[in-house]
């Protein structure tokens, strides 16, 4: 029983996460059936919630469900809240993995509509996210997030000091994240950054412009300190010790 077991949720995993899964032999057959058990309830409440094959964790709450379309074998965390109001809605792909405790938001009141958020197959994303897509968001597929990320794709307006700034306009700023980048935890993007394919950004990082592809990116502001792809940063790298 416990091969099959194993076997079954091997073929899930794959089929979930797009990789191939091998399950550690030390997990014995009542480890496996637990594990499996807590499946159970979240696909139940996806195909209760009109979801098949999406998985819904207690708490979830989706507003202007219309507008939000989530792709098979997702996994929508404990609590979190996505409003879909915005002109292009929030579009999750197949096998992206939202946190606990996080919010999607585009639209701040009802005159203007935000762009929305697209966010394509295979994300995995940590607990107690923010994404604000005032000004649209796009992440690309298989790139992991840690805890706390937070996303602004807008900016206040404030050049008239005679008028409150809630009372300014706020422009639009769309964030992109390519595919296969990694982001570390407590990470702050703001608007109308573009992070290229299969960067790396450092935990606690304030990313306020853009950056090429296979850039590794740390600190507040963010800087370039390498190329994963071996190329020469004469701006950030030093020399290369030769003791």
């Amino acid at each position: 029983m416990t091969d099959i077991l194993r076997r079954l949720l091997q073929n899930f995993s794959k089929r979930a996460k797009g990789v191939e899964v091998v399950i550690d032999p030390d997990l014995g057959t009542s480890e496996l059936i637990a594990f499996a058990l807590r499946f159970v309830g979240p696909f139940a409440r996806g195909i209760l919630r009109g979801r098949a094959l999406v998985s819904l964790e207690s708490g979830v709450a989706m507003r202007n469900r219309h507008r939000i379309r989530i792709g098979k074998f997702s996994k929508i965390g404990k609590g979190t809240l996505i409003e879909g109001l915005s002109r292009d809605g929030v579009n999750i792909g197949e096998g992206v993995t939202l946190g606990r405790y996080g919010r999607i938001r585009a639209t701040a009141n009802l005159g203007k509509l935000g762009k929305g958020v697209k966010i394509d197959p295979y994300v995995g994303m940590g607990d107690f996210f923010y994404l604000g897509a005032f000004g649209g968001i796009e992440i690309g597929s298989e790139t992991i997030i840690g805890e706390r990320l937070t996303i602004h794709s807008d900016n206040h307006d404030f050049d008239d000091i005679t008028t409150a700034i809630r009372r300014q306009s706020t422009t639009e700023m769309p964030v992109r994240i390519g595919r296969r980048c990694w982001l570390g935890s407590n990470i702050t993007i703001l608007g109308g950054v573009d992070i290229g394919d299969d960067c790396v950004i450092g935990a606690g990082a304030v990313v306020t412009r853009s950056f090429p592809a296979g850039s590794i990116i740390v600190g507040n502001p963010a800087r370039r300190i390498r190329d994963r792809f071996g190329a020469p940063d004469r701006k950030t790298d030093s020399p290369k010790s030769t003791s």
